[in-house]
């Protein structure tokens, strides 16, 4: 498969992700494409990519724990 039709299927997907806070659905999306960024990259210069996606994963769970508790609810 090639990298547009994983970028297609990625953002069709994003649509049915429940808006669990404003922004939800936009930071998993931003997050995905870094990710695919970071393992292009890999490709090309044979980088170590797993810190790099551990802390991008980190980062979206971050945002939705910060929104979800300024709008006070509990996190799912």
């Amino acid at each position: 498969m090639n990298d547009r039709k994983i970028i297609s299927i990625i953002l069709e997907e994003a649509k049915s992700l429940p808006e669990r806070c404003e922004g939800y659905r936009d930071e998993v999306v931003a997050a995905v494409g870094d990710i695919l960024e970071y393992e292009r990259q890999h490709r090309v210069a044979g980088t170590n990519i797993q810190q790099k996606i551990t802390d991008k994963c980190n980062a979206a769970g971050r945002f939705l724990a910060d929104r979800r508790g300024a709008a006070g609810g509990d996190v799912d």
